[in-house]
């Protein structure tokens, strides 16, 4: 953008120009709001039509001036922004405040532009929290709050991958072409941007190994490349290298089980699929989970990559993904590791994005999740890189769906909290060195239930750190703000509750490939006593499971009080409202309905029938009561289309329906309602797998 100046004639231009009073309803039409900027900057011209359009505020407009200014807009209705250009830092802006009717983005940038007219429409009270549904409130009111200096980013690189390997919303709008899903992948581009994003990934699926697959899905990705890079975004796509890793349906680079074609040869035939035509600008290389690769082997194949991708994409970034894993280790130059860190010793341009699963953090107890009860060694390895000026990504996730958390469905903002701890912690740790971290992506699988409030405070927090109880109240906005102390105390309790008492392993769901895992010595999210392991558990076992149900009744009788305390508060009525009641209800009746479960189950082990029949029926009552929760929260979701994400359906992907149909079923508590039932001899049919 060219320097520009505001004239001095700006403030009295605009001092005619009060703030409207009326609303969206009652046939008052909604107040205009007028963003001024210079036609002679097309590209920011184009963004911002965009960002204008997809808010779906009905009078936002954006006009071009033939100056950097607003003078045309003496004496007109509404508010008013104006943007001018002022070249002084990457992705930046300050807003200035001419009258309560006019914001000034002062924007180093084509991002910084955008940055600073979301903020300044977040100023009169929008919340940009779905990329399918603004919040804008009725009227309209300017924030008369001064916001201080510039607002420049903390983290260089700040985004998403979006987990198109799982069927949820993004795996439509990113992976299935069509223009309904290329609408909302623009709308997921400029979601991001909004919230101050400045990168979005997502995961290639195996299907395009077929031609006429490939066919139709390039000009879509095509698509929406341009569309990004036209919002000054970033992109990258995830694949795998080991096809006997690739337990999903990942796009992987080798298939060498038979040993027949060689790495050079299948890389000279895939990598074209994912680099011709196609400019991404990175490339993530993955390994799939639980297995291990001889490490010299490894270490020779992921250059043997490196070398292949810089000859078919040159300028292209390689990444690989250290994954979690605490008893895959390897020994390697003299030095005992898990086998993902093995990625340190190949090309040392490769970026590595240090993961961590659920929403446990670096600094805390990981629950058992992967066989961990830290990610200690995960920590140290990307303060090394951060400390010697290296670039690493740190790649948590905002939800984990498979069985644990959105898809049971519980309600979880601890994931708030454990992502801000992160940044926070990892800012302040010696160990840096006095460096920050350079990239942030957030792995996200899913906005439902709340589940966008995860995805909307972490990414803001990488821009500007702040804690994450203010990041929850400016989430929140004016319409949910009574919530906010509510929300909090329920992070708090989920901390004490789920991480320090370890009790999140009750509230999971558990699918039957979990329990085929498991007895083959592979765990991912926390373990615990299955009703299997009680009926031959000694005593101390049983006690200690005893101990837990009495510690999920008080999580319960908590979690209820949460629910009355959100019931009592006079919040608007709208889906913001409803989504976290019903969030914190599902919740609080999962735990009780883990704890009568397992009451159910002791108390048949300890011969007393009518007392386990008793805690049944309650069990059975509390799936019902569930059950109504789902339902009326699933006929008013935020998706446009929330069939894909409730039914069942064939896609691309290993699941053959949308990431809440199990939620959709309470399958995982219609499941153990029934395994409960056969220990004890009571009537019920068999267990659903919830896998299939």
């Amino acid at each position: 953008m060219r320097a520009a100046v505001v004239p001095a004639a700006l403030a009295a231009a605009l001092a005619a120009a009060a703030p409207g009073t009326s609303g969206c309803g009652d046939n008052v039409p909604p107040t205009p709001i007028t963003i001024h900027v210079a036609g002679d900057d097309d590209a920011v011209v184009a963004a911002l039509e965009d960002l204008a359009a997809l808010t779906g505020y009905p009078r936002l407009a954006v006009v071009t001036t033939a100056q950097p200014a607003v003078d045309a807009a003496a004496g007109a209705a509404g508010f008013h922004v104006a943007v001018v250009a002022e070249a002084t830092c990457a992705e930046c802006y300050r807003l200035d405040d001419p009258t309560p009717a006019a914001q000034v983005v002062h924007a180093g940038d084509l991002l910084g532009a955008q940055y600073g007219v979301a903020h300044a429409l977040e100023r009169l009270g929008f919340r940009f929290r779905s990329p399918y549904a603004t919040y804008a409130p009725t009227p309209l009111r300017r924030d008369p709050t001064p916001v201080a200096g510039v607002q420049a980013p903390e983290t260089r690189v700040r985004g998403f991958q979006l987990h198109t390997i799982h069927p949820t919303e993004a795996y439509f709008a990113f992976w299935e072409p069509g223009d309904d899903h290329l609408a909302e992948a623009r709308r997921v581009i400029d979601w991001t941007v909004k919230n101050r994003g400045n990168y979005v990934q997502w995961v290639a699926l195996d299907d395009i190994m077929d031609p006429a697959r490939h066919a139709a899905w390039k000009p879509h990705t095509q698509a929406i490349l341009a569309y990004a890079r036209a919002r000054g975004v970033r992109t990258g796509v995830n694949l795998q290298l080991y096809g006997q890793s690739n337990l999903q349906r990942a796009f992987d680079l080798w298939d060498d089980r038979g040993g027949g074609v060689s790495l050079a040869a299948s890389l000279a035939a895939r990598l074209p699929l994912l680099t011709d035509g196609l400019p991404f600008d990175v490339y993530a290389l993955s390994f799939g989970e639980f297995f291990n690769s001889e490490p010299a082997r490894f270490i020779a194949d992921v250059d043997a990559v490196s070398a292949a991708l810089l000859a078919h994409a040159p300028a292209a970034e390689l990444h690989a993904v250290v994954h979690v894993g605490a008893d895959q280790r390897v020994e390697y130059q003299g030095e005992d590791l898990i086998y993902y860190f093995l990625v340190k010793f190949a090309d040392p341009r490769i970026v590595p994005d240090v993961h961590t699963v659920m929403f446990y953090n670096l600094y805390e107890d990981a629950g058992g999740a992967y066989h961990h009860d830290d990610f200690a060694e995960h920590r140290a390895y990307l303060l090394e890189r951060i400390a010697a000026g290296q670039p690493a990504a740190y790649f948590p996730e905002t939800a984990y769906w498979v069985s644990f958390d959105v898809s049971v469905p519980i309600y979880l903002p601890l994931y708030v909290r454990n992502r801000w701890l992160d940044l926070e912690r990892l800012r302040a740790d010696p160990a840096a060195g006095g460096n920050r971290l350079d990239n942030h992506l957030l792995f996200s699988s899913g906005w439902e239930w709340g589940y966008w409030l995860h995805d909307y405070t972490a990414l803001r927090a990488s821009y500007r750190l702040a804690p994450y109880q203010e990041l929850v109240a400016d989430a929140l906005g004016d319409d949910l703000a009574p919530a906010v102390p509510v929300v909090v105390a329920l992070i708090e309790l989920q901390k004490r509750a789920l991480m320090d008492e370890r009790l999140m392993a009750y509230l999971a769901g558990r699918d039957q490939s979990f329990e085929v895992g498991r007895n083959l010595g592979i765990v991912s999210q926390p373990d615990r006593v299955t009703f299997d392991d009680l009926v031959t558990a000694d005593a101390t076992t049983r006690t200690a499971v005893a101990a837990d149900t009495e510690r999920l009744l008080v999580l319960a009788d908590e979690l209820d009080r949460a629910v009355a305390d959100l019931g009592a508060l006079r919040l608007i009525e709208s889906r913001w409202s409803r989504e976290l009641r019903d969030g914190a209800r599902t919740t609080a009746l999962r735990a009780r309905f883990a704890a009568e479960s397992y009451r159910a189950m002791l108390a048949h082990l300890d011969g007393r029938a009518g007392d386990a029949r008793a805690h049944h029926d309650l069990a059975r009552r509390l799936v019902d009561d569930a059950a109504a929760v789902v339902a009326r929260r699933h006929r008013d979701l935020h998706h446009p289309r929330p069939a894909q994400i409730v039914g069942r359906g064939a896609n691309a992907t290993f699941y053959a329906y949308g990431y809440l149909q199990m939620a959709d079923t309470v399958c995982f508590w219609v499941r153990e309602l029934r395994q409960v039932a056969g220990h004890a001899g009571l009537p019920m049919e068999a267990p659903p797998d919830c896998v299939f």
